[in-house]
């Protein structure tokens, strides 16, 4: 360790040289379970609305089979998806590069979550006004 090198400064080159070998560090661990709260959040409101819309359908009288169920099963799936592929993705790179990663596929959850809540949104609109 030189006198410019900090703790924080080995782990990372620490972890660059377990990437280069196909290895987890400490470091990277911790960037995947943190991204992976994120990630987690997102599954959780999926899984929110495919419980409250059908109750919410159910409210203004429609028949459970108006629900859009396709929809709200790609809603589940997305976010364990996108996480696993952006695991994988970040798996021999550098800590700093799977944290870009994961927050590209955050992105891309984000993004692909509010297309379904709104194309939702517009079904549940168009049975209303029928």
């Amino acid at each position: 360790m030189t006198g410019k090198d900090t703790p924080f400064d080995d782990a990372i080159d620490d972890d660059t040289r377990a990437a280069a070998r196909g290895r987890l560090d400490w470091l990277s661990i911790t960037v995947a379970v943190l991204f992976g709260l994120f990630y987690a959040y997102d599954l959780w409101e999926a899984i929110s609305n495919a419980v409250s819309l059908p109750q919410a359908f159910a409210l203004y009288g429609f028949d459970t089979t108006d629900v859009p169920w396709v929809l709200l099963i790609v809603g589940i799936v997305i976010p364990p998806l996108v996480y696993g592929i952006a695991f994988a993705v970040g798996l021999r790179r550098n800590v700093f590069a799977k944290a870009v990663v994961f927050t590209v596929g955050l992105t891309v959850v984000a993004v692909l979550s509010l297309d379904l809540v709104a194309i939702q949104g517009r079904m549940f609109a168009a049975l209303i006004t029928s």
